[in-house]
């Protein structure tokens, strides 16, 4: 059956508006802007919902390159054309499945408050607590009062008394819905944030801010009844703010070996996902970390997410490589103020380049005539090596083209 992908890329901040009446919900930019990411997962004549106008070639530049020839479409189909499509959110929420229903389309969604309840970090904090798991000094937190004690605790463990921390919101995704800090005052910015989710009835997450070596997205499926099905792990690229960046998507043996007590860990939090009531996808990031002495330490439930994730997407696009070849899914900040597209700057790359790599663009370059702000490549090598080093080339000369046109 053809699928029908909605990415309502906004999925926590719809959950935040639902269980506390909050502002937030549907983003028409950052959901157009992410839909073409369906592409690690769609087949070929799937619809992949895009709110914009994209050039018509870009579809056939996939389809070129080897993807699947996808449809994109701006417009929900009719009730006769959804009753025989599969619909595909990146996470269930009411609003979504309102849409769902009204339109007509085939699904299968997991109990809602099941959903709510495994992507609350309330799920996640739980879990570290009762397994020894959680960071020292992490805690949770009601009220600005109980912030401002669990601050001060915080840094009386930690060898120097201007530490960074980070305050986490209950529902909150890669480096949003975060604020960071040092010491033990509070800044008006700080007070003011948590304030206004505290209002809304939002329990806030205190963390010491530690030195990420590594990270990686484990993915499952969680299905009714049976065993959760564990689909692999993309080792996760982030910046300096933590801000995601893309995933290797090919690990070999001894990475794999490395990660395996998280996994372990991992398997756990998707039985309790599905005794909570949910099934779907699952996609756990996991972290390892250098102590202040220097030792290698992990954090196997950084984030638990009860919906699709970029680094599931991710994987999607193995099914393209020979059994020796290595890739990554790269995303990249991208401005008009470059003076060039990003594929056309794309195709000079890897003109330039040496033998044994593709380049291949897998976000529009404009959307209703506005430039793509977050651009998509799948990169693909012959070798780990080259894999390793093509990403490092092309992370500096994004960063040296932002630093020459501002």
């Amino acid at each position: 059956m053809r699928r029908f992908f909605l990415g309502n890329f906004d999925f926590e901040h719809q959950l935040a508006s639902e269980v506390y009446a909050a502002s937030g919900g549907a983003t028409p930019a950052l959901n157009a802007i992410f839909a073409s990411c369906w592409i690690g997962l769609a087949e070929e004549d799937d619809l992949l919902f895009l709110p914009g106008r994209v050039a018509s070639d870009f579809v056939s530049q996939l389809s070129e390159a080897g993807l699947p020839r996808v449809e994109l479409t701006n417009q929900w189909p009719t009730r006769e054309q959804a009753a025989e499509l599969e619909f595909v959110p990146w996470g269930w929420s009411d609003a979504v499945k309102r849409i769902a229903v009204d339109n007509g389309f085939q699904f299968e969604s997991p109990d809602l408050r099941a959903v709510q309840t495994v992507n609350a970090r309330t799920f996640s904090f739980a879990c570290e607590q009762e397994w020894g798991l959680a960071l020292p000094g992490s805690c949770q937190v009601n009220d600005l009062a109980e912030l401002e004690t669990a601050i001060r605790q915080l840094q009386r463990q930690e060898a120097e008394p201007d530490n960074t921390w980070v305050v986490k919101a209950n529902f909150s995704m890669s480096a949003r819905e975060r604020m960071l800090g040092r010491g033990t005052r509070l800044t008006e910015q700080v007070i003011g944030w948590a304030a206004k989710r505290f209002a809304q009835g939002q329990p806030l997450f205190v963390e010491p801010w530690v030195k990420r070596t590594a990270e990686a997205g484990l993915q499952f499926f969680i299905s009714r009844e049976g065993e959760p099905e564990w689909l692999g792990l993309a080792l996760l690229l982030s910046d300096e703010r933590g801000q995601y960046r893309g995933s290797r998507i090919t690990v070999d043996v001894e990475t794999r070996r490395e990660w395996q007590p998280a996994i372990e860990v991992g398997q756990r939090v998707a039985l309790r996902a599905q005794a909570a009531g949910y099934f779907g996808p699952l996609g756990i990031d996991a972290m390892r970390f250098s102590d202040e002495h220097g030792e290698k330490r992990w954090r196997p439930i950084q984030d638990v997410n009860a919906r699709y994730t970029m680094g599931r997407l991710a994987l999607g696009f193995s099914r393209f490589l020979q059994p020796h070849q290595a890739a990554s899914w790269l995303h990249f900040p991208w401005k008009e103020s470059y003076g060039i597209c990003f594929s056309n700057w794309l195709r000079c790359v890897s003109e330039q380049g040496g033998s044994g790599r593709r380049l291949i663009a897998t976000s529009p370059d404009q959307i209703d005539g506005q430039t793509v702000r977050l651009v998509t490549v799948l990169l693909i090598s012959e070798t780990a090596e080259q894999l390793c080093q093509t990403e490092a080339d092309l992370m500096q000369a994004v960063s040296e083209l932002a630093d020459n046109t501002g």
